[in-house]
């Protein structure tokens, strides 16, 4: 049973009007010279790999919020 190819268009284009997802990355130079490449994920979280394999990352971790219960036996 083939799909309706108009729907299946459709489908496809879900997401690429407001923002793109998937990972971004950004390659240059930085203050000394030496070259970089930054890739930036969909939540936030970017790894820079620079030159003489060093890697810096940045993680974007979300706020936790710690909720303690009681349990009372009856």
């Amino acid at each position: 049973m083939a799909a309706d190819p108009a729907w299946l268009e459709k489908m496809r284009s879900i997401g690429s009007i407001t923002r793109r997802s998937g990972d971004r990355v950004h390659e240059g130079r930085d203050d000394n010279g030496d070259r970089y490449k930054a890739t930036t994920d969909e939540l936030g979280n970017t790894v820079t790999e620079r030159a003489g394999d060093r890697q810096d990352v940045t993680i974007n971790a979300p706020h936790l919020r710690q909720v303690s219960t009681t349990l009372e036996e009856r």
